[in-house]
């Protein structure tokens, strides 16, 4: 059986243009005070984790357990393969229902969530070309704190889609 309905094409220059449009306005956004302080509380409770091997073994084996995933923009200079590594993960979190927030510097990414980092929590490299955000522990998701902290992330990323930002825009950092 053939299909000989046409269906009307959109081509990438046409689709390209109508985001470009959408967002000129937004062309800086910055990362609301909301999700900087559910990154600072996880980085405090020590629900962070950071560098594409560790990050990429807790979304193959328990993606339910993140709560929100950053990639930051890869430098000029940075190694092809970071590109191809956060290409991956994204799509990984896409397919599990992750959210996914791309921000403007790797290092600014580091200065937040090492200034909030307990000096006893060793868990943490020198990799901030990933990091995962987790949700508390079981005991402590029905707690408010835990709700609050995922409403704020729901309603940063909601605030994106009303003002027509599309989600792979890049966030600036404070810093």
């Amino acid at each position: 059986m053939r299909l000989t309905e046409t269906v009307p094409k959109m081509t990438l220059t046409d689709h390209k243009e109508i985001k470009v449009e959408q967002c000129s306005e937004e062309s800086s956004i910055k990362a609301c005070p909301g999700v900087l302080k559910v990154l600072q509380n996880a980085s405090k409770q020590e629900r962070v984790v950071n560098g594409v091997h560790k990050c990429a073994a807790i979304l193959e084996n328990d993606p339910d357990a993140v709560m929100l995933c950053i990639l930051p923009q890869p430098s000029e200079d940075a190694d092809v393969t970071i590109n191809i590594e956060q290409t991956l993960i994204k799509a990984h979190c896409w397919e599990n229902g992750i959210r996914v927030l791309k921000v403007d510097c790797c290092k600014k990414l580091e200065m937040l969530v090492l200034d909030n980092t307990q000096p006893t929590n060793h868990s943490l490299n020198s990799d901030f070309s990933c990091v995962l955000v987790l949700f508390p522990k079981v005991e402590a998701s029905d707690s408010p704190d835990a709700e609050k902290e995922w409403k704020m992330i729901d309603d940063f990323f909601k605030k994106m889609l009303m003002h027509g930002v599309p989600h792979w825009h890049v966030i600036e950092l404070p810093g």
